[in-house]
């Protein structure tokens, strides 16, 4: 591989990246790109989306983050202490990748500054360097910081700690963005370069797909706090660029190909599904044993005698498969939360596909008249969702019969919102006070793009007459913003969960940094709780 890009921020840098995986990925493939990198700030929320999105692409996945990283993750935050380097960690296998996600979660869970950053340290890289990849991040990484604020023999010293962990997988990262502390760090690594055998790596710290999308870029960094800032991103090259541009920097063409070699050592499958499915009792044979034996109890003592036999053998056909993906206990945690809905007033039936199989039936979580499917589907069977009088309180429930070590809530985005995206983007690029209020009077925040137009004449006429407003509203529109603790739907584990997700914080509430697909696609069981209808079945 001639160039890859191995800094690249998608929807999982919050209010920071316009690049979504779609389009990143098409713009990559398109341009010959054969690999990329995922870096996004502190956490790794789409990995597994753009390690699917990749293999169906024939691209290779470089799932990775950029840390938030200091010396003494605790000294400062007793400190209060806000500054942090950055620095970029890339799995090299699963192991690594595995050992990205312990070192994120421990960073958010032990290394949370002021609720809102995890930070990571020396000994946290100590724990879990292995099978990473580490790049020294643009010129705000400690190593190149180091050389530019002290000089070039404190930057050896940094240089020399890293080299102590990381060996050859450690690569000096240089970059052309217009900063002019780049040129003073970019030259001390190609001064060090060969003194220390290093291979430096030209990156682009990309943002977004195009180079017309700063101003996007722009709108979502200024408005982050939901209200329009003075904040000012000042470098306008962050885009996706195509191996001309890069070589336009003027680099020396084997610092390129250097991103290359780099993907060329990573290879990242992730675990087919389930991964870590729970064990209720003492095994998942005692599991399964139970299981069948409350299927066959209802199947005696519910069934016609006509239907017995074709229930029966849809039942068995199930059982064999959950017994195969080791699914039991996942069942029976199931059974349980719908039980405990029950017994609170509610229904608690499966919806959609999952209600459709004869085991669902027969543990009561379907209706009777249900048509069975003797046709095992294994998605059927390990993403469930649970029909419930109160989702807050079953999830409660199951949290604490099984432990906050396997039960945990998953994440989910809030997006920027059309009319919100109106109206930051009419402000910022410049559409005169009075005119912004008259064409956005009555424009509803939550409502979208869409449906503000087609009820305002005002705004049309606004969007007219400034055509960037439709344009860049468009293209931030349903960005994440940020991301919250779900309250429908948890992942549902062997645990312990530090070892199998990542996670972070909120307060006092723990979650995935996975949304619920995301925690699909890598491969855990979820489990959804919705409001039930008022109309009875």
């Amino acid at each position: 591989m001639s160039f890859v890009h191995l800094h690249s921020h998608f929807w999982g840098s919050y209010s920071d990246s316009v690049l979504s995986i779609t389009e990143g990925l098409d713009r990559a493939a398109a341009l010959g790109q054969r690999a990329m990198a995922i870096t996004d700030h502190g956490e790794l929320a789409f990995a597994p989306q753009f390690h699917a999105a990749c293999r169906e692409r024939g691209m290779n996945p470089l799932p990775g983050c950029e840390c938030y990283f200091v010396q003494d993750a605790r000294d400062s935050i007793a400190r209060g202490d806000e500054f942090r380097n950055h620095l970029i960690l890339i799995a090299k296998n699963f192991r690594g990748y595995r050992n990205l996600v312990r070192l994120t979660s421990d960073a958010w869970l032990d290394n949370c500054l002021k609720g809102v950053r995890g930070l990571v340290d020396w000994e946290l890289l100590e724990r879990y360097h292995e099978g990473l990849i580490c790049m020294s991040g643009c010129y705000y990484g400690s190593f190149p910081l180091k050389i530019i604020r002290e000089g070039l023999a404190s930057g050896e010293r940094e240089l020399e700690r890293y080299l102590s962990l990381f060996g050859d997988d450690f690569y000096p990262e240089m970059s052309e963005l217009g900063f002019p502390e780049q040129k003073i760090s970019n030259a001390a690594i190609i001064e060090l370069a060969p003194r220390f055998g290093l291979k430096p790596v030209v990156t682009n710290d990309v943002h977004y797909p195009h180079p017309e999308d700063w101003l996007a870029h722009d709108i979502i960094a200024k408005t982050r706090f939901g209200k329009v800032t003075d904040f000012s991103v000042v470098t306008k090259t962050i885009w996706l660029k195509s191996l001309d541009e890069m070589r336009a920097l003027g680099f020396d063409e084997r610092y390129l190909h250097t991103s290359g070699e780099v993907a060329e050592k990573c290879d990242v499958r992730f675990p087919a599904a389930p991964v870590a499915p729970p064990v209720v009792y003492s095994s998942a044979e005692e599991d399964l044993s139970l299981l069948e034996r409350r299927a066959m109890d209802a199947l005696r003592s519910t069934v016609l005698p006509a239907e017995v036999n074709r229930v029966e053998t849809g039942l068995r056909s199930e059982l064999d498969r959950i017994a195969a993906h080791g699914l039991a206990g996942y069942w029976l945690a199931v059974a349980e939360a719908a039980e405990h809905s029950r017994q609170a007033g509610g229904r608690a039936a499966l919806t959609g596909s999952g209600a459709g199989g004869a085991l669902a039936r027969l543990l009561g979580l379907a209706p009777r008249s249900a048509p069975g499917h003797a046709e095992f589907a294994l998605d059927r069977f390990i993403n469930l969702t649970i029909e419930c009088p109160d989702p807050e309180a079953s999830i409660g429930f199951l949290t604490g019969r099984f432990g906050e070590d396997r039960i945990c809530r998953v994440a989910e985005t809030v997006p920027i919102r059309g009319g919100d995206a109106l109206r930051f983007t009419a402000e910022i690029i410049g559409v005169p006070a009075e005119e912004r209020e008259r064409g956005l009077a009555g424009c509803v925040p939550e409502g979208r793009i869409a449906d503000n137009l087609s009820s305002r004449r005002a705004l049309r006429d606004l969007c007219a007459a400034h055509p960037n407003v439709l344009k860049y509203a468009g293209k931030i529109e349903g960005i994440p913003r940020t991301a919250r603790a779900s309250g429908e739907s948890v992942v549902v584990t062997g645990g312990p969960l530090r070892e199998l997700l990542p996670l972070k914080r909120q307060g006092k509430v723990v979650y995935t940094q996975y949304d619920a697909t995301n925690s699909r696609l890598a491969g855990f069981l979820t489990l959804s709780f919705t409001r039930e209808s008022a109309s009875p079945r």
